[in-house]
């Protein structure tokens, strides 16, 4: 069996026994490709949830992605999910939107199909089933509010363009004579009927909803969870006092939970029988017998339901999930407001706000890491000379990439030269100051792959700009003497879907470690890298993770191995070399790292936009690019500064 299955999340999900009795004889190139994308989707699972800790439904999901592997099939998934925001908008939610809780969760189940396009051609697929009409009369939510709700969510999605979500509603699984194309008023004229046409025609009669309760874990699981955000989602729909005791308020809450399981379980058959060649995901903790049981938001808090909480963005741009209380009551965070509506906290710092004379800006987070500022008075109200360097410097150390857009003068070179010198002290190379990064096929002017229109492993800038030291012993050896920062402006766009700089930064890459290889681990590790490029340069004993000078952080420095076959430049060959003295795989470590490195969790995908100023701690953040189509007009400027 292919090594593949042998997943952090499963240990022994692959017994031969139960793949035969599934599978018959497998291929093993398909069987391989599908464990790959079953352990991708393991990485997005809830952090308590069971979903492939029993063997024999691990397996179960396996065969399924492998009938769809053999075949070369697109992996279909479906999510009955994205429902209406909590009623609850005095402690819990900032509204009746969406705000930028599901934007980043649409990102994120965006990026878990995206990462199985990038090892499987034919990609994966997630329809999202509204189930608002399904519940929204038991909690008080107007019909009306579950339709403004669900087209705010498409049109989130056209906007962030996330090609990999699609979404269906109660209308689209149940079997009523309706106009295909519904507005407002025929959808919430027809919500009633949608709703009693799903019950008609999916619940079941002997259907016994203590009994399921009580001999069902999953049904069990459900209902606890149910009952756990009722109790805050009713607490303003029926508030505890005159003729309403605690007691009857919970007995009320079990009502709806046991009312809700009853329509639930109609809905679950619509979709299975809607969806029944879909691989079928859920929000809710299970078994994992019939459903994988995924989070939505990248995440440590029991908050992963975008409808159930607000989100908020450390300055690092780690987040953290809670009810809004939490936030309004916690002097570090500060609520911020998009399209004059409430959308997240942020954590609070003087490094977000200036040009305050000309507008100000506006400073947004980004999936999964980094900053996109704007001026906040519009395209072109600020210039590259407003651009506040030691504030954008600061930030950078702390997130990277910062992403400037929409100033002005930005492809005015002496300008961009004049901004660098404000940012730090500029560092020229070889071949000047500023280099021009566009593909000039095999003139490759030293750079290797640089200037070419090929991938590029993550790296990050400088690695093989070195020195040479003298030991006391009178020898020679090479040190490694990289800049801090990389400044880039596209002076021309970048062609669309293609040419994307990915940055991976260490605080989300040391997060995800498996646990098998925790910071700890990787602290005494050294590294050796050697290239026939940029002179046969060896460099030996380079640390694979480094405090950071400004923030005394852990930072990976690391450099993604690039045989041949990946290249027709020259290739780079890493070795962990002390990986023995330390009872640790080197391959198995380089393996791991770059997993992460380009993991959808970790990596964020910058497609350039002509006039962009972007700034990249070269420390914290590490970096690759895309190919792209040969010979077009894509054009950089970068310079590196300290």
């Amino acid at each position: 069996m292919p090594s593949v299955l042998k997943l952090d999340t499963a240990d022994g999900l692959a017994f031969p026994t139960a793949l035969t009795e599934k599978l018959g004889k497998p291929e093993p190139a398909h069987l391989e490709i599908a464990s790959h994308i079953l352990s991708i989707l393991s990485r997005y699972k809830l952090a308590k949830d069971a979903v492939l800790a029993k063997t024999h439904h691990g397996v179960n999901f396996l065969a399924h992605i492998y009938s769809k592997v053999a075949t070369s099939e697109t992996i279909l998934m479906c999510l009955p999910a994205f429902p209406f925001k909590s009623p609850n908008t005095s402690t819990k939610v900032l509204g009746r939107l969406p705000d930028k809780a599901e934007e980043f969760a649409l990102a994120h189940l965006n990026g878990l199909c995206a990462a199985i396009g990038d090892i499987y051609e034919p990609g994966a697929r997630l329809m999202i089933v509204s189930d608002g009409l399904v519940y929204n009369d038991l909690l008080g939510v107007p019909d009306k509010d579950v339709w403004a709700y669900g087209e705010a969510l498409r049109a989130l999605r056209a906007r962030k363009d996330f090609q990999h979500i699609e979404f269906c509603r109660l209308k689209d699984i149940v079997h009523i004579d309706v106009p295909n194309e519904l507005d407002e008023i025929r959808y919430v004229a027809n919500a009633t009927n949608f709703r009693h046409a799903l019950l008609q025609q999916f619940s079941r009669p002997d259907y016994d909803v203590s009994l399921r309760i009580s001999e069902d874990e999953d049904t069990c699981l459900t209902y606890r969870g149910y009952i756990k955000f009722l109790e805050t989602d009713l607490q303003n729909v029926y508030p505890i006092g005159d003729g309403r005791s605690k007691s009857k308020y919970k007995r009320g809450v079990e009502y709806i939970a046991k009312q809700m399981l009853m329509r639930g379980d109609a809905f679950a058959r619509a979709v299975r029988e809607r969806f029944s060649d879909r691989l079928r995901l859920s929000i809710h903790a299970s078994t994992g017998e019939n459903k994988l049981s995924i989070k939505l938001l990248p995440t440590d808090t029991m908050f992963t339901t975008p409808w159930h909480c607000s989100i908020a963005f450390r300055l690092d741009g780690t987040t953290i999930t809670g009810h809004r209380s939490e936030f309004d009551t916690d002097g570090t965070f500060e609520l911020v407001y998009e399209d004059n509506r409430p959308s997240y906290f942020r954590e609070k710092s003087d490094l977000l706000s200036w040009a305050d004379g000309k507008g100000g800006i506006v400073c947004e987070p980004l999936y999964p890491a980094g900053l996109l500022i704007r001026p906040a008075a519009g395209r072109n109200a600020l210039s590259i000379r407003d651009v506040d360097a030691a504030k954008v410097r600061g930030l950078s150390q702390i997130n990277s990439p910062v992403v400037l857009r929409g100033f002005s003068q930005t492809r005015n070179r002496d300008l961009f030269v004049d901004k660098a010198k404000e940012f730090g002290v500029p560092m020229p190379r070889k071949f000047g100051l500023v280099l021009e990064i566009k593909d000039r096929d095999a003139d490759t002017r030293g750079l290797n792959n640089v200037l070419s229109a090929e991938w590029m492993p993550f790296h990050y800038d400088g690695l093989f700009k070195t020195e040479k030291w003298v030991r006391e012993d009178g020898s020679e050896y090479l040190v490694s003497i990289p800049p801090l920062f990389q400044f880039f402006t596209p002076v021309t766009e970048s062609p669309k879907n293609t040419g994307y700089t990915l940055f991976s930064s260490s605080t989300l890459v040391l997060k995800y470690l498996p646990a098998r290889l925790p910071l700890s681990s990787l602290r005494p590790l050294t590294w050796t890298v050697s290239t026939s490029s940029s002179n046969s340069t060896v460099i030996r004993g380079l640390p694979l993770v480094m405090d950071h000078p400004a923030t005394n952080r852990p930072c990976l420095r690391f450099h993604e191995p690039w045989p041949q076959s990946k290249t027709r430049f020259e290739d780079t060959h890493v070795t962990i070399h002390n990986a023995v003295a330390h009872d640790v795989d080197s391959t198995s470590v380089c393996e791991t790292l770059t997993s992460l490195l380009h993991d959808r969790r970790v990596a964020y995908y910058h497609s350039w936009e002509k006039g962009d100023l972007l700034v990249s701690d070269n420390v914290l953040a590490m970096h690759m690019r895309s190919d792209f189509t040969a010979g077009c007009d894509r054009k950089r400027w970068r310079i590196h500064f300290d």
